[in-house]
């Protein structure tokens, strides 16, 4: 397991001042999951599957981190961050609302950035975040998440370790459930497989298993396991995400029971040489765009009418899919640090083919995470 080193989560929130003094920010509020744990290493992880508890940070870009807490994780949060101001509250029926109108109370009067814009989402009821604003007293609330954005994106080698990590117990999964017998065995029962074999690999926990097999089922790419029969001849895809300390993996993989024809086969290795075309820009300097436009050029002459789902990838850390896209429309610039996917798509009635790869971003060509071998795979 990847260990944070001691200064992890202190320096994520003095890069985040810095940041907030070149935009002239007197502060950040965050109250999603993601953002949350970035910043405070708090993994308090089940509260955040039910809403009946918010969790917030205010990052003063002078001053002690506020934490907006239920009381019974309080004693934890004051351990980890001694010189924090934490605001206890007990629920139900008390509020979070009043702790974090007098945690942004204590900010100097000037713009306050909030999860407001691209990709953003809030950890607070509408109700709840129309109040908070609501009291905003002396300050303009304006959007940060395009700061926090520049934060996250770029992952520091302990957010890289784990981001490997989770690839690598994925890679796994996937060689030890899609081998063997599929045929008689149910796509539910697969999943179990697969599940089982990722947390045996390393994995903390399971983000989702997409599964499906069989002619008119091929375009069921984000679908749930069913109880259908795999059966000889079908080609059995599968996209995965586990996670390591928080972050994720998100990769494909497939194989053909009885193994693939001539067609199949060709259709595979079209689709991994239109990723490799995307892999071999995958530098840094290099816009994200031009990486898209190479993967399409490529499919286009390879024939391929390739998915691209409105993009050919994505970043990726503590949330399964992050800016950038990897798409022509997307102008983000790659940097040393970064993660993202690489993954076109193409389906037809024989199958879905996709060799999705996991890239960090390094100094020179980018290192690939998803080991996981990108042919089709025979199976009994």
């Amino acid at each position: 397991m990847p260990q944070p080193p001691p200064d992890e989560f202190r320096n994520r929130v003095m890069r985040a001042r810095s940041a907030m003094a070149d935009a002239r920010l007197v502060g950040l509020v965050v109250s999603t999951q993601a953002n949350f744990v970035y910043f405070t290493g708090l993994r308090f992880d089940p509260l955040w599957s039910s809403a009946t508890r918010s969790m917030i940070a205010v990052i003063p870009a002078d001053g002690p981190l506020h934490l907006c807490l239920p009381a019974f994780v309080a004693d934890e949060a004051e351990e980890t961050w001694p010189d924090a101001v934490v605001h206890r509250y007990d629920v139900p029926p008390e509020s979070v609302v009043p702790h974090v109108i007098d945690a942004i109370g204590a900010l100097p009067t000037g713009p306050i950035g909030l999860e407001l814009g691209r990709e953003a989402r809030t950890g607070v009821t509408p109700a709840d975040f129309f109040t908070i604003v609501g009291h905003v007293d002396n300050l303009q609330v304006v959007d940060g998440q395009d700061l926090l954005w520049s934060l996250r994106t770029v992952k520091s080698s302990y957010e890289i370790a784990c981001l490997r990590a989770a690839a690598r117990a994925t890679s796994a999964a996937f060689a030890q459930a899609l081998a063997g017998t599929l045929a008689g065995v149910t796509e539910r029962e697969l999943a179990r497989r697969i599940a089982a074999a990722a947390i045996g690999a390393g994995a903390d926990t399971l983000g989702w298993i997409a599964i499906t097999s069989g002619s008119g089922s091929y375009d069921r790419f984000v679908s749930a396991p069913r109880d259908r029969v795999i059966r000889e001849g079908d080609l059995v895809w599968s996209d995965v995400g586990v996670r390591v300390d928080g972050y994720w993996s998100d990769f494909c993989r497939a194989a053909v029971v009885g193994g693939p024809d001539s067609r199949q086969i060709e259709l595979q290795e079209a689709v991994v040489e239109a990723t490799n075309a995307g892999i071999a820009l995958a530098r840094a300097g290099t816009a994200v765009g031009e990486v898209a436009a190479a993967v399409r050029d490529r499919s286009d002459s390879l024939g391929l009418d390739s998915l691209g789902f409105g993009r050919l990838g994505h970043g990726i850390g503590l949330d399964a899919t992050e800016p950038p896209s990897i798409a022509e429309f997307d102008e983000t610039v790659l940097q040393p640090g970064m993660v993202v996917t690489i993954e076109p798509a193409v389906v037809d009635d024989t199958g879905l083919y996709c060799a999705e790869q996991v890239l960090a971003i390094t100094d020179g060509a980018p290192e690939v995470l998803s080991t996981a071998p990108v042919g089709l795979g025979r199976v009994r």
